[in-house]
């Protein structure tokens, strides 16, 4: 068996619990804005995932982009509700929604400390979806500035699960497939695409803030991503 030499993570949901944060942000910043008082956040937040999970849809097809499902889903859903939003009304709503995002997170001194220890033997690597400002932010809250070579997709423009994603990094980086593991929360941007390239992969399940269930998956698998440190160590794959 090759012996992994580098290691690659997703962000969001996988190196911390980035779902139960979003959930808590969304509310309170929905309560600040006062549209609680239109209509109740369960009901409002079971039609925005509806809408979500439809957009996504469509993003599958091809016939909108993953970057217009953000504001779309906003303005659709409170629409329902009778209140029409400006995208100046929708960034307002999301940068305040982040900066709740940001006061909710903190570091986990055990999964630091474990990044550490792995820094001494494997080459270690973040690859994210999202805007740099608010992933690189993340991660300085996280406290895990400087602990990983960053590849987001808002610096690099190229989106998983696209597989030049994972090509640029593994160019970039002079790494081969066969020893890189691709750690991630999601089946359709992480695990399949890594798969295809022969990269090794495990999935950290956990619930996206959409998702009302698991995706069922048979290949390795772990709950959290402490579990994965600890097997790692055990096994030294």
């Amino acid at each position: 068996m090759t012996k992994i030499k580098n290691l690659i993570f997703d962000l969001d949901n996988t190196l911390y619990d980035f779902s139960t944060i979003w959930k808590e942000s969304n509310k309170q910043v929905y309560e600040y804005l006062k549209y609680d008082k239109i209509v109740s956040y369960e009901e409002f937040f079971k039609q925005y995932k509806a809408i979500n999970n439809m957009l996504v849809e469509e993003v599958l097809k091809g016939n909108i982009k993953l970057r217009e499902i953000r504001n779309k889903r906003l303005t659709l859903t409170l629409e329902k509700f009778g209140i029409i939003l400006t995208e100046e009304d929708c960034n307002n709503y999301y940068e305040k929604q982040f900066d709740f995002i940001l006061e909710s997170i903190k570091p986990n001194q055990e999964v630091n400390q474990w990044i550490k220890q792995l820094n001494k033997k494997y080459k270690m690597i973040i690859l994210t979806n999202g805007k740099s400002c608010e992933q690189r932010r993340k991660i300085e809250k996280l406290g895990l500035d400087n602990m990983f070579k960053l590849y987001i997709s808002g610096e690099t423009h190229i989106s998983k699960p696209k597989a030049e994603a994972f090509i640029n990094v593994l160019e970039k980086e002079n790494i081969v497939a066969s020893e890189t593991m691709m750690i991630g929360d999601s089946l359709h941007h992480d695990i399949n695409p890594a798969n295809k390239l022969g990269i090794k992969t495990c999935l950290v399940e956990r619930k996206w803030h959409f998702d009302d269930k698991l995706e069922n998956y048979t290949g390795y698998k772990v709950k959290n991503i402490i579990q994965f440190f600890s097997e790692l160590e055990a096994k030294e794959l």
